[in-house]
């Protein structure tokens, strides 16, 4: 039996080859030139998770950072919001000493305040550092955060009250086991991060030590009608 060559039928076959062979490569062109964000600690890294257990005061409740990104913010949209989160103890002479300041910024970057630039969201990470004698809890948590009177609870030796600043209106998470601050890699108290609205970090007092989580706000956060 005589076999018949089909000319349109091989060059079928060899176009489609031919665009196989595009796609593919187009592929490994794509792999080799998009390198994915990686989850860390370091500026222009995605934060890693926070989980746990917070304080908003009025009880606690469960808390996930996730919930504040928005994976479609783009650069300069004032429409994001920001976050703050300081890694903190309540028995830790410089977070005490800092108190004050955290509460002025919550308040003054709450987009209620004549601040024109996107509202930035605190939240604060105690943990219990691994001091001896040094033992924290609940309800020293929320004595600190609250200036409860006469709680009964002390903070760096005194009344939690006592503390310098007003009451702070922002979440308190539960990391007395450390969990979140081992996580984050956190080296001592305080630490603070200032994380886009799409989860990336955009400042870390740990490459910074000697600037202010206010002026990076000030510097970082997107303002109407200032360029980025």
């Amino acid at each position: 039996m005589k076999h018949t060559y089909d000319d349109e039928a091989d060059v079928r076959t060899t176009v489609l080859i031919r665009v196989m062979a595009l796609f593919f490569v187009g592929i490994m062109i794509i792999a080799a030139t998009t390198s994915p964000i990686a989850t860390g600690t370091k500026e222009g890294e995605r934060a890693p998770a926070l989980e746990g257990q917070f304080y908003n005061g009025v009880g606690w409740s469960d808390f996930n950072l996730e919930s504040y990104w928005n994976s479609s913010w783009e650069e300069g949209d004032i429409s994001g919001e920001w976050v703050v989160i300081e890694f903190m103890d309540t028995d830790c002479p410089y977070c005490v000493a800092s108190a004050a300041d955290m509460a002025t910024n919550s308040q003054d970057f709450a987009g209620n305040s004549g601040w024109d630039g996107a509202k930035v969201n605190f939240i604060a990470s105690a943990t219990e550092l691994d001091i001896p004698g040094h033992e924290s809890s609940r309800a020293e948590i929320i004595a600190f955060r609250d200036k409860t009177a006469d709680s009964g609870e002390s903070c760096n030796g005194k009344d939690c009250a006592s503390r310098p600043g007003s009451a702070h209106n922002f979440p308190y998470i539960d990391d007395l086991d450390q969990e979140n601050m081992k996580k984050w890699k956190v080296s001592g108290t305080p630490s603070y991060y200032l994380i886009q609205p799409d989860g990336i970090i955009a400042w870390s007092s740990a490459e910074h030590p000697n600037d202010d989580i206010r002026d990076a706000i000030i510097t970082l956060v997107p303002r109407a009608g200032v360029e980025a």
